[in-house]
This record gives C-alpha cells, structure tokens and sequence, in this order.
C-alpha cells in the first residue's frame, strides 16, 4: 500500500447461525470514532453520512457542548494516525481472503471480514471462513482494547 491512512475500517466475526459482532472506526471532517456493535444490534452503513459521532457540537450561540448519542461509541480523533498505522502492519500482510472448509452446521463456522478504504483510494475487502492470518486474533484484540 502506498498510503498509510484510513478513512474508515469495519472489521466483523461470527456465523449466520448466531449473528456478527462488529467493530467500526470512521475519521471524518477532522474526527474520528470506534463503536463497537454485537450480535444484537443492526449491522451499520458506515460509509452513510449520518453514520458519525462528534462532540462538541455547537449551539446557536456558538458555545460548545458535549451531545448525549443513544449508542456508545469511543473519540479516536487523537490516536487515529497511529491507529491507521497499526491497522496497515495488520492489512498488509494479508491475503485477499482465506476460505477455510464450510460445515454443514453453520454454528461450526468462524467467518470474518475486514473492510476498509484509504483516502483517495477504493474500497478493499478481507474475508475468511474457518481460515485466519496467523495474527487475526492480535488483530482482533488490538481493535478491542482502543475502547477500553
């Protein structure tokens, strides 16, 4: 990859017998977000516009306050350089995508995808079904321990 940085990284796991658990990061107009999503909640569009999380927001006065969202989600506007860095050590050892053998049980199998842009760059796409990169699960809990 010639650019290091992300406009936006949505990395899933699970099956379809009990649903995906999902991580988004987003940076744009100058912040960036993490929310995490589990097999409960709907899966987000994270390229749509309204899919965004800032504060402060600003009232007619212009005064600055902290908006109160209905969903959890984690300020990555200071670190997003160095977590768009991380993430590319991750990506770019990657294979466009591992299949593994399916199991006529779909509980049995482990899928999980990686999607993700660079500014200026196209929309990729990493996916596996019960195959894995060696570091899938450091990936993995990188991505999860920027929310604690």
């Amino acid at each position: 990859m010639s650019s290091r940085r992300l406009d936006f990284l949505v990395f899933y796991r699970g099956n379809l017998a009990t649903g995906f658990d999902y991580v988004y990061l987003k940076r744009h107009e100058g912040h960036a977000f993490l929310q995490f999503a589990d097999k409960t909640q709907p899966v987000k569009n994270i390229t749509a516009l309204e899919f965004d999380f800032y504060n402060p927001h600003y009232n007619a006065a212009g005064e600055s306050f902290n908006w109160r969202y209905r969903e959890s989600w984690y300020d990555m506007t200071a670190q997003w350089d160095d977590f768009a860095q991380q993430a590319w050590d991750y990506l770019e050892t990657w294979m466009t995508a591992y299949p593994g053998p399916s199991y006529p049980d779909p509980s049995l199998n482990d899928e999980w995808g990686v999607r993700f842009k660079a500014p200026g760059g196209k929309e990729r796409f990493i996916w596996g079904l019960n195959a894995f990169p060696a570091n899938l699960q450091d990936f993995s809990t990188y991505l999860y321990q920027l929310g604690q």
